[in-house]
């Protein structure tokens, strides 16, 4: 049996939740307010229905006491003459004496401090007794129930009314404020289709949240504009530094593949041609994933004894650089907290850059300086130095200086590096002088 498809609702506007949410709480509050009153003044009238009752009550007795029966009947009907139109019963001894007109005929059973007595005719019954007299009277409670009717229908009229007024007062202003959101929301999906370089208009001249949110989103959009060109140029280089080796590659199988054309020896050479174009493409790939893996890392810090750690640098240095002059300089700082294999990676680059660019029998020199607020550890060699217009782009991706020129490498050793640097919360900071040497030092806070 198929199942019917579920009708989805069409999506209400942030404009109308806000109305009706205004509206809702408008109503609310009014009918809150009303009720609040109705309650307090139901419980003021029956109070004052109380002691009315037993002040009148009273009142029959003390008169009673103080001029004799003689004139019961004229209190009876100046009592029914009352706007409460109460009703009268006067005992004597527990016989009845007297009642006021408007009651019945029998006389009411049993006796009662104060009693409501609800249904067709609700009323209140008192009674008070002095001596051998006894008077009990009913109030009707009639009037008093009508008036908080007429309360309860009041509030529900006034909630309702203010239930409109509030939904249309708040869908007006809901939108004068979000017609902000919706200007960005319409620029935004032009920016699809826009140029580079277009950015959202100001929305708002006050400084308030739609005007901030707007001016946080054109950083957004910046950042990813300048990534995307970054990405680009990236993407446009190593497609650049391929070209090459792929040549190279295409050219030499090409050759292989013509049976006869070459002899042992030249086939020997293009294996070996292919064998390093291979070799190049691959250390261009992995220091592309390098670079891409810095960019995301989030160092762990740690004690790091500094001493013992660039000993080992030294070592592993002196293994893959035999022909050099490799030693600790100075140690300035015994410890520091950081991300060892982050640092590792970082320094290594750094000082795999040296070894490669210091002639055999130069010195590569590693230290480490420190202040109150951070410390450096340094890599500096004997080797051919950078051109003080080359300093500034060095740690670019795939750049070459023309000391670098026809060298191997994929020129993003420094670039990674930076990044690494800069993942652990410093910088790589470079001097060089040409034919004196360079130094590089990753900087790095205590």
């Amino acid at each position: 049996m198929m199942r019917r498809p579920r009708r989805t609702r069409p999506p209400v506007s942030l404009s109308r939740r806000l109305a009706t949410q205004a509206g809702l709480t408008t109503a609310g509050l009014v009918i809150a307010a009303a009720l609040l009153l109705t309650v307090y003044t139901a419980v003021h009238q029956f109070t004052a229905t109380v002691a009315t009752a037993r002040s009148t009550a009273g009142l029959i007795l003390d008169t009673l006491s103080s001029v004799g029966p003689t004139n019961v009947t004229d209190l009876t009907l100046a009592a029914d003459r009352s706007p409460s139109d109460p009703r009268i019963w006067i005992y004597r001894n527990g016989e009845l004496i007297q009642q006021s007109p408007n009651t019945e005929q029998r006389a009411p059973s049993g006796p009662r401090s104060a009693t409501f007595f609800l249904g067709a005719n609700p009323r209140l019954r008192v009674e008070r007794t002095h001596l051998n007299l006894t008077v009990v009277l009913d109030l009707p409670l009639t009037p008093y129930l009508v008036l908080l009717r007429d309360l309860l229908a009041g509030a529900l009229t006034i909630g309702l009314a203010a239930a409109a007024a509030g939904g249309l007062f708040g869908y007006r202003s809901a939108r004068r404020m979000l017609s902000p959101v919706q200007r960005l929301t319409r620029a935004a999906s032009e920016l699809r289709s826009a140029a580079a370089g277009a950015r959202l208009p100001e929305l708002s001249a006050a400084d308030d949240e739609i005007s901030r949110l707007g001016r946080v989103l054109n950083g957004l959009i910046g950042d990813l504009e300048a990534q995307r060109q970054r990405d680009r140029a990236m993407l446009a280089e190593a497609a650049h530094q391929l070209r090459t080796p792929l040549q190279i590659v295409q050219g030499n199988a090409n050759l292989l593949a013509e049976q006869g054309r070459l002899d042992t020896a030249e086939a020997g050479e293009s294996v070996r041609a292919i064998q390093q174009a291979i070799g190049g493409m691959t250390r261009l790939t992995n220091d592309l994933l390098a670079l891409e893996s810095a960019r995301s890392e989030r160092p762990a810090g740690r004690p790091l004894a500094l001493g013992p750690w660039l000993e080992q640098m030294v070592e592993d240095a002196r293994a893959l650089a035999p022909g050099l002059e490799i030693d600790v300089e100075e140690i300035q700082a015994k410890t520091v907290s950081t991300d060892p294999q982050l640092l590792e990676r970082a320094f290594w680059a750094v000082l795999e850059n040296a070894l490669h660019y210091t002639p055999s029998g130069g010195r590569v020199a590693l230290g480490c300086v420190a202040d109150a607020a951070s410390l450096q550890l340094y890599v500096s060699d004997s080797g051919p130095g950078i051109a003080a217009d080359e300093l500034p782009y060095v740690t670019s991706r795939f750049f070459r200086g023309r000391a670098g020129r026809g060298k191997s490498g994929s020129g993003l050793g420094l670039a990674i590096a930076k990044t690494l640097a800069e993942a652990l919360g410093g910088g790589l900071e470079l001097s060089s002088e040409p034919g004196r040497g360079t130094t590089a030092a990753i900087r790095l806070p205590r």
